[in-house]
């Protein structure tokens, strides 16, 4: 929906909207990426080499020198920067930059006083992070060796693409085969019904040989459909344990848990997520919730003041179109204006600072409702200024 964007926005929006399609874990990406981080070290002669990765709200930080997934608000990253050029950032003293001196990057066991950021871009051209090169010292490394370093950025990229093309595929066959299935029992109820009319009506005394012989055929014909449509049916079973992403409600509390609570409890938050424990263990597909839901978090917990509360409730509901997971979020944060709710609702972004400064771009809320929308799913929102606000996300499951 770029059109409804306002020109200076759009390829911010694109950009957020390029690494949400990757519908990442980052927690799972620390061992997948741990040999590319530990050669772009040895590569560069440096302590430590990490890859950032930013959406609307945090730089998510995949390292092999922490088990421990790491982030921070986007607009306190050096990457942050990285990103808005397709060259590499070198800064070789932090402590004598005008920008970065202070920032507390230098400070501590992990510190670091050299940065050398090589932008992670997409074949669209959009960034969706940095491969990151850090040292207690500053360093001389040579044209050669940065070169090398883009290769390892590429294939981190390659990587990353390659991961999304699998699990794309991996759900376009796990659908096939629910299509496949359908499609048999659909066609079964019909076929069995013309069969068992077309037997009655031989079985009859009739005069009227010609009669008996037509329907002889229609049965004829219908058994042999009906013994395809059996064939698909059972091929469908054998093909059904595609691996996909599955996951059920309290996975998925458990996930959203590890990925927000450290960034509430960073402004002493009360966060929650609360499931129906009768539907705790069913299954659905993973695919695009964290995307969805983690935007939907960070929103709240950026709007949110200190010593706020988050409330998550998560269900299964079954309704006349379908199965749906319901996802309702509140806070009491400082709301939205009927105005600028009003706006929201008309496609109209307004860039807001969080409660202790955070930068926003007015983005995160818009690209949930476009997925929402995508994903065939209804999303609504209430708000009023000063008294926090609630969103309901129902998504169809798979």
């Amino acid at each position: 929906m770029l059109n409804e964007i306002v020109e200076s926005d759009a390829a911010e929006y694109q950009r957020i909207k390029s690494l949400s399609a990757f519908d990442l874990d980052y927690h799972e990406l620390q061992e997948e990426f741990k040999s590319l981080v530990e050669l772009a070290a040895m590569i560069a002669g440096a302590e430590m080499s990490v890859i950032n990765l930013i959406d609307n709200y945090y730089q998510w930080t995949v390292t092999s020198f922490s088990s421990k997934l790491l982030q921070m608000p986007r607009e306190e990253s050096i990457c942050d920067r990285t990103i808005r050029s397709h060259e590499p950032l070198e800064i070789k003293e932090l402590d004598k930059d005008p920008v970065y001196y202070d920032r507390g990057f230098i400070d501590g066991d992990s510190g670091f006083n050299y940065y050398l950021g090589i932008p992670l871009t997409l074949k669209s051209g959009d960034n969706i992070g940095a491969l990151c090169v850090l040292d207690k010292n500053s360093k001389e490394i040579s044209d050669r060796n940065k070169a090398m370093l883009r290769l390892v950025a590429s294939e981190i990229v390659n990587k990353l693409e390659l991961k999304r093309k699998i699990d794309e595929t991996l759900f376009s066959l796990n659908t096939a085969v629910k299509i496949k299935n359908q499609v048999a029992h659909d066609i079964r109820g019909p076929i069995t019904g013309i069969t068992g009319l077309a037997e009655v009506a031989a079985t009859e005394d009739s005069s009227k040989e010609e009669m008996k012989q037509y329907f002889k055929l229609i049965k004829d014909s219908g058994d042999s459909v009906l013994e395809h449509t059996n064939d698909i049916l059972k091929n469908g079973l054998k093909n059904d344990p595609v691996q996909v992403k599955n996951i059920n409600l309290k996975q998925l509390k458990e996930k959203l848990l590890k990925l927000y609570r450290l960034p509430a409890r960073s402004k002493n938050i009360d966060f929650q997520i609360r499931i129906n424990p009768e539907k705790a263990n069913l299954i659905f597909s993973r695919r695009k919730l964290l995307s969805v839901f983690g935007n939907l978090i960070s929103n709240a917990i950026k709007f949110t003041p200190a010593n706020g509360k988050i409330t998550v409730d998560l269900d299964v509901l079954y309704l006349d179109n379908g199965k749906y997971l319901n996802f309702v979020i509140t806070d009491n944060g400082v709301g939205m204006s009927k105005k600028a709710l009003a706006e929201f609702k008309e496609h109209k972004l307004n860039a807001t600072k969080g409660t202790l400064g955070e930068q926003g771009f007015g983005l995160g809320l818009k690209l949930v409702q476009d997925m929402v929308r995508e994903s065939y799913g209804e999303m609504d929102i209430s708000s009023c200024e000063n008294a926090g606000t609630k969103i309901e996300v129902k998504l169809l499951l798979n």
